[in-house]
């Protein structure tokens, strides 16, 4: 099975072929100095070239999946269309605000509803995914203990089985990690929590369910 789209290339196969436009005069300087080196292939030949790699890679859409991680959870095919929605992809960042008041709408009931269910004061859709997501919840802690009178807390408890952008987040803003071993069952080991909890630490990253896919159920503790 060929690995590379480039393997099943032969010269004069189309998959596309684009409308004429009307040339526009561009400087040299900006013109490619060699053809573009693509692939010549028949759409049929990219179809089962790329379906022919998928089922190669194991996921929800195959199998079981244990991973716990937020990028990794399974997103019905309903949510990727509402997600692709022109109302939502082709609003620009920079157009007035009136124009994307529907928008604006959506995101503030989100907010209002996850702050009602997690009970927090606030909270941000700004942060892009999960590992931006951990280095804004840290940026955020970090300013709470400063502005608490408590800098001195420099140490970030992370368990073994954590992802590794939890450590790699909390040294970006230069905090020591210390590990938290697992139980036997696979979540924080409490006992050992405890021991590491000290006037030292400024906060404990946790993801439940936690990255091998169980729920701690110490979570309270």
């Amino acid at each position: 099975m060929s690995a590379l789209i480039f393997e099943k290339s032969k010269t004069g196969r189309r998959d596309v072929r684009m409308p004429k436009t009307a040339k526009y005069p561009l400087d040299t300087k900006y013109r490619r100095k060699r053809a573009l080196d693509l692939p010549e292939v028949a759409e049929v030949d990219v179809v089962r070239h790329y379906m022919d790699l998928s089922r190669k890679a194991h996921g929800v859409s195959n199998g079981f999946y244990p991973l716990g991680s937020c990028t990794m959870k399974y997103n019905p095919a309903l949510h990727e269309q509402i997600a692709t929605n022109k109302a939502y992809a082709d609003i620009h960042p920079l157009q007035s605000e009136e124009t994307k008041q529907g928008s604006l709408a959506v995101m503030f009931r989100l907010k209002e509803a996850l702050c009602e269910i997690t009970g927090m004061a606030d909270m941000t859709l700004q942060p892009a995914a999960g590992a931006h997501g951990e280095l804004t919840a840290l940026m955020m802690i970090k300013a709470f203990h400063r502005d608490h009178g408590e800098a001195h807390r420099h140490i970030v408890l992370v368990p073994d089985s954590a992802h590794g952008t939890n450590p790699a987040s909390a040294a970006m803003l230069n905090y020591d990690v210390k590990e938290v071993p697992s139980d036997a069952n696979g979540m924080v080991d409490v006992k050992a929590l405890k021991s590491l909890a000290n006037e030292e630490v400024a906060a404990l990253m946790l993801t439940n369910p936690n990255t091998l896919g169980i729920f701690e159920k110490n979570i309270v503790e």
